[in-house]
């Protein structure tokens, strides 16, 4: 007698059945008890299997992935992918032993046979889908952030899974090939996209965020007609969540930031710069000629050494310089790139890299004055210490303006009206 007869359910089933013969059963309980027994055993014998897994081999396998160095091991032999395998090894088991047992009864037999290949489907669907979240932590750990963004693509990975499960579920139902099952699914095509036509768009417009590299979670962005501007918390299948920075949450399609324009700053963040251009009016009528006072006085100053005082001096022209060496000192200003060499097919090198451009400069003159413009960008990107810095520029300029002379614009207010009264 062979090892494959000994493990065989039938040859369980006619020992059982002999069993209870000689135990003097009658005729019509032998078939029954005898399909108990080895049913009841194989039930039996797979969830103990399943126990010798979780509790002795997973622990096992755990351990070890635990003490080694890397943790990419420990990411993808996580206890829920284990314990899915283990269902899976349980399900393949009953699946070649628990149809046999129930040879005597061919209707219990051919249902146990279906249920069988059923979970089988579901279960091997269910171990993808703990697949793919596994690799989708292993990169988010490994990676940078614009692997993060790839929830969308895990996302419609799974849905693919699962309508292939069900694909094949329908089959092995109406016992038809899967692809005449596919195939017959075109004519429902239409009735199929009309009602998932948010999924779709959601999922392709998903994938080209991702692969265009145009948001990721932790971006900052701005989308003035959806009324928002905060930061990408999640870029999923059919919605990116956005947290505002009034700390609401606010969800949107990925189709709508495809199809309309939105701004990012991450490449603000990247460039551990930000741009202040902030400008004032300057009283036209104010504008003139130092005096020679004024000149000896600015020449004592750091900034004005290289006045000349045989020389006449625009106010307004002094100011400006004066602006632009306030600003050059500044401690937050943002220095300039270091050039980059390109090598060309003649051999030599020219030097390329945009250098951080700051200046103070005079707009085109207005019906109110002559607008100065400040340009700067600052190692400061966080949001409160940016704005305070630039009400700390423009209050240095406010206060100092009139020691060359100068006065901003203001509109006429009620108290210039009364004041004019009096």
């Amino acid at each position: 007698m062979t090892a494959e007869t000994l493990i065989h359910p039938n040859y369980f089933l006619k020992l059982a059945h002999s069993l209870f013969e000689n135990w003097g059963a009658s005729e019509e309980y032998l078939c029954l008890f005898s399909t108990i027994l080895v049913g009841g055993g194989t039930i039996f014998l797979a969830w103990l299997l399943y126990k010798a897994l979780t509790c002795l081999v997973v622990p096992g396998v755990l351990k070890v992935v635990g003490s080694t160095g890397p943790k990419w091991d420990d990411i993808l032999f996580n206890p829920q992918l284990l314990k899915v395998v283990a269902e899976l090894l349980c399900v393949i088991l009953l699946k070649v032993t628990l149809p046999e047992s129930l040879a005597y009864y061919s209707t219990a037999r051919a249902i146990a046979m279906l249920c069988c290949r059923l979970l089988l489907v579901w279960t091997v669907v269910h171990l993808v889908c703990r697949l793919l979240l596994a690799v989708d932590e292993l990169l988010e750990h490994n990676s940078n952030s614009r692997v993060s963004s790839l929830k969308g693509i895990r996302q419609m990975l799974q849905v693919v899974t699962v309508c292939i499960g069900l694909v094949v579920t329908i089959s092995i139902l109406a016992n038809k090939n899967p692809l005449i099952i596919v195939s017959g699914l075109g004519a429902a095509a239409t009735v199929l996209m009309l009602v998932f036509k948010d999924s779709i768009m959601g999922m392709v417009a998903g994938v080209q965020l991702t692969l265009n590299d145009m948001l990721r979670p932790g971006d900052w962005i701005s989308v003035p007609s959806r009324n928002i501007n905060g930061v990408v918390q999640e870029v999923g299948l059919n919605t990116v969540k956005v947290q505002n920075f009034d700390m609401t949450i606010v969800t949107v399609p990925p189709y709508a930031l495809v199809s309309e324009s939105f701004q990012n700053w991450r490449g603000m963040y990247a460039a551990q710069g930000r741009r202040i251009t902030r400008s004032v009016t300057i009283d036209i009528n104010t504008v003139g000629f130092c005096t020679h006072e004024m000149v000896k006085k600015f020449r004592n100053e750091e900034w004005g050494r290289d006045l000349d005082l045989s020389e006449r001096h625009v106010n307004l022209t002094v100011f400006r310089k004066y602006l632009e060496h306030y600003i050059a000192h500044l401690p937050t200003l943002l220095p300039a790139r270091k050039p980059q060499t390109a090598r060309h097919g003649d051999g030599k090198g020219k030097e390329k890299g945009a250098s951080i451009v700051y200046m103070v400069r005079e707009l085109e003159p207005t019906p109110h004055g002559i607008p100065v413009e400040i340009y700067l960008f600052t190692t400061i990107t966080a949001w409160k210490p940016y704005e305070h810095l630039q009400a700390d520029i423009m209050d240095h300029l406010l206060a100092s303006v009139g020691q060359f002379g100068l006065r901003v614009y203001q509109a006429p207010s009620g108290y210039d009206v009364m004041a004019l009264k009096q």
